[in-house]
């Protein structure tokens, strides 16, 4: 499991970024702690972490933004 900052750091981009992925629902993550109350002056306590096999489908460009590659699921055994 990773930390957000480890996973901008790997895909070349801000950590605002993995956050705005991760509330997209495009990086899949784990939250660790308090949870989110909606309207709650203080925001949820806790940690982010992204599996590092959500990443295998992701690829960094020069311009900063990353592209998500579908990754097929193995083959079943028979």
């Amino acid at each position: 499991m990773l930390r957000v900052k480890e996973v901008a750091a790997r895909l070349r981009v801000h950590p605002a970024t993995v956050y705005r992925w991760i509330n997209e629902g495009r990086i899949p993550a784990t939250r660790y702690g308090q949870p989110v109350v909606p309207g709650a002056a203080k925001r949820g306590g806790g940690a982010i972490r992204v599996p590092e096999a959500a990443l295998v489908g992701f690829s960094s460009s020069s311009s900063g933004t990353a592209a998500f590659t579908a990754v097929p699921p193995a083959a079943e055994a028979a």
